[in-house]
């Protein structure tokens, strides 16, 4: 179901510069959520926009920084990642926090172990979640980013036994 174009051009003009999103593009979003990959004339066809309309719209939420990367989620499983691990950090506290924790950051982004990383409220300051090839692996990797670093005051463990849900879908609604 298509929209008249009086509508349409209308929602264009509102949406030109704007960091606002309305349904069509949720309803856009939902669906790259699920298959980046999908042609604009197939997202057209379910959200009742053009493809022309579609792609204007997804070229402007990728500018706006809403769609921040088009990625394939691989499995750790199959690349031999066998160990995954949740892991708290927590940071010394005889120090101000800002300068530790920003170093502690970016070795975070520098280490490709760390598939995610959280600065949290709570007892632990960090929540990572990371993967390695077996457990001599992840001993040698908390060693050289935890023991072996004086702002880390400690850091719990727990083991991944079964991934139940994984993934990188934000839950969309209209407003």
């Amino acid at each position: 179901m298509r929209k008249s174009s009086a509508h349409g051009a209308r929602h264009a003009n509102d949406l030109r510069g704007s960091k606002e999103m309305d349904s069509y593009d949720l309803k856009i979003l939902n669906i790259l959520q699920r298959d980046a990959r999908l042609p604009a004339e197939k997202i057209a066809g379910q959200v009742g926009l053009s493809p022309s309309a579609v792609h204007r719209r997804v070229k402007r939420l990728r500018e706006d920084g809403v769609i921040e990367a088009e990625v394939a989620v691989i499995s750790p499983e199959a690349t031999g990642l066998k160990l995954m691990a949740v892991v708290e950090v927590t940071m010394q506290r005889e120090r101000p926090l800002s300068r530790p924790q920003e170093e502690f950051r970016r070795l975070m982004l520098d280490t490709p172990e760390v598939m995610q990383c959280f600065h949290v409220t709570g007892n632990a300051d960090f929540v990572l979640v990371v993967a390695t090839k077996d457990i001599q692996e992840y001993e040698a990797l908390t060693r050289r980013l935890f023991v072996d670093n004086p702002d880390v005051r400690g850091y719990s463990t727990s083991i991944v036994m079964r991934r139940v849900k994984s993934g990188v879908a934000i839950p969309l609604t209209d407003k």
